[in-house]
């Protein structure tokens, strides 16, 4: 499919839940659901002033969060996958703490951290943690062993072996887990802005729902979406330039 229907559709469907969004607008009364075209509008006078600032501080939580995870448990995730006493070993733990909804440990983590930008990455990380563990965990067990032993008798190294091995074999699963990990991590992020800070895209929403300013916090709403759909085409793009030959099949 060319780019041009491709952006065709997508416009489309934008437009199908814009119409849906002026309909609900109309079926509530007094103002509680503003029509897109309010939001619309506020949106663009706030963007330059106030909500560039607060998307800065949840996209920087964000990076911070999804670059620790990425460098912790990807390494943990193939160790987990190739040595099969860790997995014994470590496997039930991971069991344990994955199902865990981590908003549930944000008590715990600002006690010990405090309120800060800390507390609010670390349950950042703790939700894509577990999410690229697990992916990358799954994707070195299911690789042939074959691969390995044609490489191994070619005279390859193991830095060779991670490059034409084992990364192919983990990138389309790990950006899967990424994708499934930052909506999560951001209604995670959401709700820890509320708390003891006054930056970030959760605590813009939040102070304009308590001020009864419906069409900020809906414009807050949409900065949020678009946050959101950044990191999407961001994982997009990877994918496109580093699982190339998915592209090809």
């Amino acid at each position: 499919m060319n780019v041009r229907k491709r952006l065709g559709l997508g416009a489309f469907g934008l437009l199908g839940l814009c119409g849906a969004w002026w309909i609900l607008s109309l079926c509530v009364p007094q103002g509680f659901v503003p029509d897109p075209v309010s939001v619309l509008t506020r949106f663009v006078h706030l963007l330059p002033t106030v909500l560039w600032v607060h998307s800065l501080a949840s996209l920087g939580r964000v990076g911070v969060a999804l670059f620790a995870a990425l460098l912790t448990a990807a390494p943990a995730g193939i160790a987990l996958g190739r040595l099969r006493f860790l997995d014994w070993l470590f496997s039930p733990v991971a069991y344990v703490l994955y199902p865990v909804p981590k908003i549930a440990l944000l008590p715990v983590v600002m006690v010990l951290l405090g309120l800060g930008n800390l507390s609010k990455a670390t349950i950042v990380f703790l939700v894509l943690f577990f999410q690229v563990l697990v992916s990358c965990r799954d994707g070195a067990r299911e690789i042939p062993m074959q691969y390995f032993l044609s490489l191994r008798s070619l005279g390859a190294t193991r830095w060779q072996t991670l490059l034409y091995v084992i990364r192919p074999a983990l990138l389309p699963g790990l950006l899967s887990s990424l994708r499934i990990g930052t909506g999560t991590a951001l209604a995670v992020l959401f709700f820890a802005e509320t708390f003891g800070t006054s930056r970030g895209l959760g605590w813009f929403v939040m102070d304009s729902w308590m001020r009864m300013a419906y069409v900020d916090m809906f414009a807050g709403i949409m900065c949020l979406g678009f946050v959101g759909l950044g990191l999407f085409l961001a994982i997009d793009l990877a994918e496109r330039r580093l699982c190339r030959w998915q592209r090809k099949a």
